[in-house]
């Protein structure tokens, strides 16, 4: 039975020991992250969080392409006006949490990024939790980094099932 017990304290310790492995790759690939591609996603989650079509025009291309489930939007304007806009509307919050950058590269004036994090939107009262992946496209002109095409997809975050009580 010890030497059972030992064994699985020694794999859990070698699990944790990968975790803590990739979640270093993961702070190192973000640290890698282009300043200005950097920039251009905080600033996205800042619009979002001020629920600001007029910020998040800033950072998009007119060019936008968005895919959010099986939903497309082609163009900044079909996105403003016919999807994100009365979104936004409706929102009395939204937070992301914890954002993390997967992966990210630029060369030249294209980038890509890959992040998660969890999302909070308060609505009629109520918060929706989402864990949250995009994929963003990006291109630069004129040295700024803009949103050429997003991809959006979140998946209700489940309460965790409330203890039992001991009889």
């Amino acid at each position: 039975m010890r030497k059972a017990l030992m064994a699985a304290a020694a794999a859990l310790a070698v699990a944790a020991g990968a975790r803590a492995h990739e979640a270093d790759k993961d702070r190192a690939r973000a640290a890698a992250v282009d300043p200005g591609v950097a920039k251009t996603l905080a600033a996205y989650r800042a619009a979002f969080e001020a629920r600001s079509t007029e910020k998040l025009a800033d950072v998009v291309d007119p060019e936008l392409l968005v895919l959010e489930g099986t939903g497309k939007n082609v163009g900044w304007a079909d996105y403003r006006d016919n999807h994100i806009g009365p979104e936004m509307k409706e929102w009395e919050s939204l937070t992301y949490g914890d954002p993390v950058v997967v992966d990210a590269e630029a060369k030249g004036e294209l980038a890509w990024a890959v992040t998660q994090a969890t999302v909070t939107i308060v609505s009629g009262g109520k918060p929706l939790t989402l864990d949250v992946s995009e994929t963003f496209v990006l291109g630069k002109k004129s040295g700024v980094w803009r949103i050429r095409h997003l991809h959006w997809s979140g998946k209700r975050r489940t309460q965790p099932a409330p203890a039992k009580e001991a009889r």
